[in-house]
């Protein structure tokens, strides 16, 4: 031992009759210490759970084994409040930038949460069991290379791209959202990859509110209003929706998402035992899509 922590270790001693925490979080330090001096050699990070397993410790806080949308909702507002910049504080507003990207994200998946809920809550007892947020794992599994989305959202377009040009116009999104031979074609499509009903046709309800979502949140589905909400993928403005258009913003959000997973799976395990979570923290590396 060297000399340093040999005199250590003998301070530890003579606290050690007056009071454990002393003792432990002394204890606590020198193996830190001791740690990061061969952390290169030694340490190896400890395997991450799968996603969904870590959002059900996170988001059942009265540890009953299910998941309400209260819970997923207290959650939320938890982490809004977590992504408000701080008033009047100066220097770099970098920080604030990315605190309110979260927050946009957040508010998304805030309005998304009722209907992502019912759509895992396959036995619509209404709460979330740990093998139903398991269908989050495959989504996450879906983004990456090989694994479906890229394949699906092309076969999306194209069922609705209906004259073939390579974009989607007002009129081909609002057709499509009220015809059924399209809404089935689609759920089908869905369904192949998440299978989270017994049958396609258990699905058509969900692929019918994600179209009429561009509209917006209890918009009425019109032609001024889908025009309007197609607005912030029609990045050229010509009034259409390229593959182009579609894969850029696709790859943000999956990218977004990507870092958030992988921070939720390093820190949940542990912010679950406190009731909180944070999602700062980096991923999503090589996270790409081109259609």
């Amino acid at each position: 031992l060297s000399l340093k922590r040999t005199e250590n270790i003998m301070s530890i001693t003579r606290c050690a009759s007056s009071s454990i925490l002393p003792l432990l979080l002394a204890v606590a330090a020198i193996i830190i210490s001791s740690s990061s001096v061969h952390s290169q050699q030694f340490q190896q990070p400890p395997p991450s759970q799968p996603l969904g397993d870590v959002l059900f410790q996170l988001l059942d806080k009265d540890k009953n084994q299910k998941v309400t949308l209260d819970e997923v909702n207290s959650q939320l507002n938890m982490l809004e409040m977590m992504f408000n910049p701080v008033e009047g504080a100066g220097g770099d507003d970098s920080g604030n930038d990315e605190a309110n990207e979260y927050k946009q994200l957040l508010s998304g998946v805030k309005s998304a949460a009722p209907t992502l809920f019912n759509l895992l809550d396959v036995n619509n007892n209404q709460s979330l069991s740990k093998s139903e947020l398991a269908h989050v794992t495959k989504f996450e599994k879906a983004l990456k290379k090989g694994g479906g989305m890229r394949e699906l959202l092309r076969d999306v377009f194209s069922i609705l791209d209906e004259n073939a040009d390579e974009l989607l116009s007002v009129e081909e999104i609002m057709d499509g959202s009220a015809n059924d031979q399209v809404i089935t074609k689609l759920s089908t499509r869905v369904h192949e990859l998440f299978p989270l009903r017994s049958d396609a046709d258990e699905l058509k309800d969900f692929v019918t509110s994600t179209i009429e979502s561009i509209a917006g949140d209890g918009a009425v589905v019109d032609k001024e209003s889908v025009a309007k909400g197609m607005k912030w993928v029609d990045d050229d403005g010509d009034g259409h929706i390229s593959k182009k258009e579609v894969a850029k913003y696709y790859n943000l959000a999956g990218k977004k998402f990507m870092e958030i997973s992988k921070t939720i799976k390093q820190l949940g395990p542990m912010l679950a035992m406190f009731g909180g979570m944070d999602m700062n923290g980096g991923g999503g590396d090589g996270f790409k899509m081109d259609l």
